[in-house]
C-alpha cells in the first residue's frame, strides 16, 4: 500500500470534511453575535430597596422604644378595674405583675383615677405613657375627697327602687359603699324602715349631693307632700291575701311600706291573671329574695282561679300580652292550632317542640281548651 493512501481523502471524506468546517465556523460566528439580538431588559430593584428600607425604619424604631421603655402593644379603651386577666396581658403587663394586680383587688384595691394606674408595682413611666389616654378614669381625684363618705359616681347605675325591698347588690349599683350597705342591713334586720324620701337622706354617709341625684328615683312618698302611712312595726303576722289584697293591705306585709310599691304588685298580679303560687312575688320588679323571705310567712292565695286563655281562640298578639308569653311560643302555638286543628287538651301544648316541661307547667294554669 502507498503512504500516500494514508494522508489523502476520497472524494467522499473531503466532502464530509467541508460540511463539518462549515458547521464548526456556523457555530463559532453564532456565538460571537447572539448577544446583538438580545433585548436590553433592566431589573427593577426599586421595590426590594423600598421594603429593605421599610424594614430597617422598623429595626430602628423597635430599638428606639426598646431604648425609651415603649412596649410594642395595641392599646384599648379599659377601666382597670373591671378587665380580665387576658386584657392585662394584651396591655403588655408580665404574668408576675397581673398576679400582683390579683392580689391588690382581691383585698378590696381599686384605682379611681389615671394617676392611682400608674402606681401598679412594675409599671414604667413610657408604659403608662402608652395606656393614659386609654385608662377610663379620671385625671385625678381631689386629695380632699373622702372616698368612705362619697358614692363613685363612675360605677352608679341609677334606677327606680324601694330602699325597704332592694337587695345588696342593687344597693351598690346605686353607688353604696360596702361599709354602708351593712349599715343599712343591719338597721333593717333590727326592723327598720323608710317611709318617706327624707328618711333615706338619713343614711349614714349620704352626702347631699348624691341624695339629690337618687332622690328622683326613690319609690316613697315625698315627706312634705304626700301622706305618711304607719308602720305596722309589731304587727307582722296578719295574713294577706294576694289575689284579693288592695294596695293599703298589702303594705301590711314586712318590707313593703309604700303604696306606690304595692300598685305595681298589683298592676303585675292584673296582667298575670291572677297568683297561682306565692313565690310568683319573686317575680315582681324590683322585690329581693330577702324581702320575700321576709313576708312569706304572711301569704295566702284563697281558693282563686287565675284568668285563663283559650288556646284555640286566642290570637298571637292576645296570648302575648301575658308576662309568660314571649311572641315565640304565642305564634308557635296559633300555627300549630292552625296546622294540626283544635288542641283536645292543654297538655297538647307539649308537642310544640318551642315548649319545654319547665315552661308548660308555669303557663298551664292560665290557659284553657274550652
Amino acid at each position: 500500500m502507498n503512504v500516500k493512501d494514508y494522508f489523502s481523502f476520497n472524494r467522499g471524506e473531503k466532502r464530509g470534511t467541508l460540511v463539518f468546517l462549515i458547521i464548526i465556523v456556523v457555530l463559532i460566528i453564532a456565538n460571537f453575535s447572539v448577544d446583538f439580538f438580545k433585548s436590553a431588559q433592566q431589573t427593577d430593584f426599586s421595590e426590594f430597596e423600598n421594603e429593605i428600607i421599610a424594614f430597617e425604619k422598623e429595626l430602628s424604631v423597635r430599638k428606639s422604644n426598646a431604648e425609651k421603655g415603649i412596649i410594642s402593644i395595641k392599646p384599648f379603651a379599659f377601666n382597670p378595674n373591671t378587665i380580665s386577666n387576658k386584657e392585662w396581658a394584651a396591655l403588655g403587663f408580665k404574668d408576675w405583675q397581673i398576679k400582683t394586680i390579683g392580689n391588690y383587688k382581691a383585698k378590696g384595691g381599686s384605682w379611681r383615677s389615671k394617676a392611682d394606674v400608674s402606681k401598679i408595682y412594675g409599671l414604667t413611666k413610657p408604659h403608662f405613657e402608652q395606656l393614659k389616654p386609654f385608662i377610663l378614669l379620671p385625671e385625678n381625684i381631689d386629695k380632699y375627697d373622702s372616698p368612705d363618705k362619697k358614692i363613685e359616681t363612675e360605677s352608679v347605675e341609677y334606677f327606680n327602687f324601694n330602699p325597704n325591698t332592694i337587695s345588696q347588690t342593687q344597693w351598690k349599683q346605686l353607688g353604696f359603699k360596702d361599709w354602708q350597705i351593712k349599715v343599712i342591713f343591719n338597721y333593717k334586720n333590727k326592723g327598720g324602715s323608710w317611709e318617706t324620701k327624707s328618711d333615706v337622706k338619713k343614711i349614714y354617709g349620704l352626702d347631699e349631693s348624691n341624695y339629690n341625684k337618687l332622690e328622683p328615683f326613690i319609690l316613697l312618698p315625698d315627706s312634705t307632700t304626700e301622706k305618711k302611712y304607719p308602720k305596722n312595726k309589731n304587727d307582722y303576722t296578719v295574713k294577706i291575701n294576694i289575689n284579693t289584697a288592695n294596695a293599703k293591705e298589702l303594705i301590711k306585709l314586712k318590707g313593703i311600706n309604700s303604696e306606690k310599691y304595692a300598685a305595681i304588685i298589683i298592676k303585675y298580679r292584673k296582667n298575670l291573671g291572677g297568683f297561682v303560687a306565692k313565690e310568683q312575688l319573686k317575680e315582681v320588679w324590683n322585690l329581693s329574695e330577702e324581702t320575700f323571705d321576709g313576708f312569706k310567712h304572711q301569704l295566702e292565695l284563697g281558693n282563686n282561679t287565675p284568668e285563663q286563655f283559650n288556646i284555640n281562640l286566642a290570637s298571637t298578639d292576645e296570648l302575648k300580652e301575658h308576662p309568660y308569653f314571649d311572641w315565640k311560643i304565642a305564634n308557635a302555638i296559633v300555627k300549630y292550632r292552625k296546622a294540626n286543628g283544635s288542641f283536645k287538651k292543654v297538655d297538647d301544648i307539649k308537642k310544640i317542640h318551642l315548649i319545654s316541661n319547665k315552661i308548660y307547667l308555669k303557663i298551664a294554669p292560665y290557659l284553657t281548651v274550652n
